[in-house]
């Protein structure tokens, strides 16, 4: 018998406190699985998927494997549920390895019910049918590409598939651009609701090494769990955000400039000139360069600025309606 809205809410929190408390519920030796999530972040997928566990046609997905920490860790723990991960891999990835770690891992583990979905995430998403069959999506964690419209999509295009009681954890909410994105989508779907957030206070990369031993047996990056609230059991909750909007300009201005692949060497380059440092400048500028060459073809024809790319599309087409 499915549980009635309050009770789930409740078991959703309890699954969470007792991530904040005792961490993972199962977990292999690392030698065997590690990976960039805290480890309460880990013991709350665990146990939000185990709330769906008894359901049938019901799953777990994540979007961002990286090297299969919490999609192997999930399947682990709810050995009867299928749990499903997207990742292409074409990012945090230069050395080509996460694929054949991950299907390692899976193999050491006896993994049966890991399943990858080796796609773009907005591909995947939009074909989810095609990978998940008539499954409901229970405990969704979203853990991809962090720029904005990224975190927006990989919300939206879920929701089609996602289970009347979903849970959606969402990793890396420290950065500014992943909390507005979840501000937004909760503020335009009223009938979710966050039910926790926590963050730490820095990117792990930029914490030294006592600080990143504390934080990796913690919620790491930063957190948001939202959960389904149709009637409205919970008072609203938003993450907090910046009122200043600069950044999302920029976002605009760089998109329509005629070199906008080379933004992040030629923020490089501006970082060196700021800062000073002469040796630092000039491998700046000669990385700028490399990268200019090597995008040079797919630059030709463009303005210096206000790029819009609708030279080929239409200038009037109707959506008719359907006769007959």
């Amino acid at each position: 018998m499915r549980p009635t809205a309050r009770q789930h809410i409740h078991s959703v929190i309890a699954a969470i406190e007792g991530a904040n408390t005792e961490g993972p519920s199962w977990q292999p030796d690392k030698d065997v699985l590690d990976g960039l999530s805290g480890s309460k972040t880990v013991g709350a997928l665990q146990r939000l998927a185990a709330l769906f566990a008894n359901e049938a046609d019901t799953c777990y997905l994540e979007v961002g494997v990286f090297q299969g920490l919490t999609l192997l860790s999930v399947a682990g723990a709810v050995p009867t549920m299928p749990c499903f991960g997207i990742d292409n891999f074409s990012i945090l990835d230069p050395e080509g390895r996460n694929l054949e770690v991950v299907r390692d891992r899976m193999a050491r583990l006896g993994s049966g019910n890991a399943k990858l979905i080796n796609l773009d995430f907005q591909d995947a998403l939009l074909s989810l049918g095609d990978h998940i069959g008539a499954s409901r999506i229970g405990a969704y964690f979203v853990d991809g590409a962090h720029d904005y419209r990224s975190q927006l999509i990989g919300l939206l295009f879920a929701l089609p598939y996602l289970h009347d009681n979903a849970v959606i954890v969402i990793d890396d909410a420290n950065y500014a651009f992943v909390r507005q994105s979840t501000h937004d989508f909760l503020v335009s779907h009223p009938d979710f609701k966050m039910v926790f957030e926590a963050y730490s206070p820095a990117h792990p990369a930029n914490m030294d090494a006592a600080t990143l031993v504390r934080w990796e047996s913690d919620w790491l990056n930063g957190v948001n769990i939202l959960v389904r609230d149709p009637d409205g059991l919970l008072p609203e909750m938003l993450p907090p955000v910046d009122a200043n909007r600069d950044l999302y300009v920029n976002d605009w201005l760089v998109h329509r400039h005629g070199l906008a692949e080379l933004a992040p060497e030629a923020l490089a380059l501006a970082d060196a000139v700021c800062r000073g440092g002469s040796s630092n400048e000039v491998e700046a500028h000669e990385t700028l360069r490399r990268q200019f060459a090597d995008v040079k073809a797919q630059l030709t024809g463009r303005f210096l600025d206000r790029n819009v790319y609708s030279d080929r599309l239409t200038s009037g087409t109707f959506n008719r309606l359907r006769l007959g």
